[in-house]
């Protein structure tokens, strides 16, 4: 019962995804049949985008400036989840410069629609607008959650309606999902039937790539971070404290249900309970060192598959900067369906559509993510309470 629990949505939308790489392999062009139904799917999940992310991340930004956290102990909480998660997204970026196993796209096998948006005719779709908007959506919601919490009483009732729209479109988007394996995978199938099989052996790759990085955050820069705010001391106690919440990550793939455990880890390795209690809950919802990783994997999936190339040295900023950035919004909208993916695809250009190819990374690296963002909160209390 638990294992369906947990696994049971994510089971089948792999099943939807293989059986649309299977449909794309056997029936090639003919697929295109089913296409309008993965493009209905993603047309109701990018009109559920918007309220989703607007409403999330106003409530977001509310909560955490009215969480009675002192200003002092937020700015440094916060500086230090952008700092883990910048050096986690830097040694993925660092390994994909070494080795990039995504093979060179040929770009006469795209569909036009499949390619860097332009090529539309200066038709400018709904998707095309929403992938476009999704920043300053973003950007101005976060502002006026803020100004929200400056309000005090008289902004309560404001910040309650935030808090009833988001749930509601919470539950608008985890229905809409309900249907994620049928529409992913009718989608998949007119993309693997239109590109070619040579795709599914870049999920392989992107699988492979993002676990070496994983691994090596998770064991060595984790290490190093706790080393540097507690010695060889907290050291030990910080592998032996891990152990329950990151066999917990891996069982239940839900950094929620991890607080108590990573709070319980943290207590033991000698972070203040003030810390402990305000850091792991407040980074469970905006920090997520394997999302932000996951962002480095699909940007450089994205760039060299579908034909743009591999990212040089001097893109380094702005990958890194997006892997955060799709990990603070996964991180801030529940159930955010594909809004990373979607908010990758407006960055660097391709069309919304490319959306549905990148969640199926999503799917596929959940549980080591989920490892990540588990630990990387235990790791920012460790060095909080050394700040502080």
């Amino acid at each position: 019962m638990g294992f369906w629990k947990h696994y049971g949505f994510t089971l089948a939308l792999l099943a939807g995804v293989i059986a649309g790489a299977v449909c794309g392999l056997v029936w090639g062009e003919g697929t295109a049949v089913v296409r309008p139904v993965g493009e209905v799917f993603l047309d109701v999940v990018f009109v559920l985008i918007v309220p989703l992310v607007a409403f999330s991340m106003s409530s977001a930004a509310c909560k955490v400036c009215r969480s009675g956290m002192a200003w002092k102990l937020l700015g440094t909480t916060l500086g230090t989840f952008v700092l883990l998660s910048a050096v986690a997204g830097a040694v993925a970026f660092v390994l994909f410069m070494v080795w990039n196993p995504f093979p060179a796209a040929d770009p006469h096998l795209f569909l036009a629609d499949l390619e860097k948006e332009g090529s539309g005719g200066g038709v400018l779709s709904l998707k095309s607008a929403i992938a476009g908007a999704l920043l300053p959506i973003i950007a101005v919601s976060m502002v006026a959650g803020i100004i929200v919490a400056l309000l005090g009483e008289k902004g309560r009732r404001v910040a309650g309606f935030l808090e009833s729209a988001m749930n509601l479109t919470v539950k608008a988007m985890r229905t809409v999902m309900y249907a994620a394996p049928i529409g992913i995978g009718c989608y998949f199938a007119w993309t693997v039937g239109s590109l070619g099989g040579g795709i599914l052996g870049g999920y392989a790759d992107a699988v492979a790539a993002y676990l070496i990085a994983a691994l090596a955050v998770f064991f060595l820069v984790n290490s190093g971070w706790v080393l540097l705010g507690g010695g060889k001391g907290m050291l030990g106690r910080y592998w032996k404290g891990m152990v329950s919440p990151s066999l917990t990550a891996v069982a239940t793939s839900s950094s929620a249900v991890c607080i108590p455990l990573a709070m319980e880890a943290a207590a033991g390795m000698g972070v203040r309970p003030l810390i402990a209690d305000s850091v792991i809950p407040l980074g469970t919802n905006i920090h997520k060192d394997g999302s932000a990783i996951g962002g480095v994997v699909k940007v450089v999936f994205l760039l060299t598959v579908f034909g743009a190339g591999s990212p040089s040295w001097g893109s380094l900023f702005l990958v890194v900067g997006v892997g955060i950035l799709v990990g603070t919004v996964m991180g801030a909208v529940p159930t955010g369906g594909m809004t990373g993916e979607l908010l990758i695809c407006s960055v660097f250009g391709y069309a919304p559509e490319m959306a549905a190819v990148l969640m199926v990374i999503s799917t596929l690296i959940d549980i080591p993510a989920t490892l990540l963002n588990v630990s990387g909160n235990v790791v920012a209390s460790v060095l909080v309470n050394r700040i502080k």
